[in-house]
């Protein structure tokens, strides 16, 4: 299951102090986020993937590959919709 992650008050330290933080500089790190945490789950992939315990358990390599699958989904719809986020500044840029 797709998780997604919310953007809130506590996501910059300027916003603990009662300031302004601008919508950009919370979605800058809320993707900042979200990328580590998939490279934490990407590399908990790769090492199940090389674990010779793993490979030897039909049921564990079943759920080796619907965390791939998952994390799979996730990058892709990340990468789509941060292509459809840059195309929509460029259009607001150029006009």
């Amino acid at each position: 299951m797709i998780s997604i992650t919310t953007i809130d008050t506590a996501v910059s330290s300027g916003a603990a102090d009662g300031a302004l933080v601008p919508l950009s500089d919370r979605f800058n790190e809320a993707f900042a986020r979200y990328y580590v945490q998939a490279g934490h789950e990407r590399d908990g992939i790769l090492a199940a993937a090389n674990d010779p315990m793993v490979a030897a358990d039909p049921q564990q390599l079943y759920q080796l590959q619907l965390r791939q699958e998952a994390y799979t989904k996730q990058v892709t719809l990340t990468s789509a919709l941060v292509g459809h986020a840059t195309k929509g500044i460029e259009t607001l840029v150029k006009s």
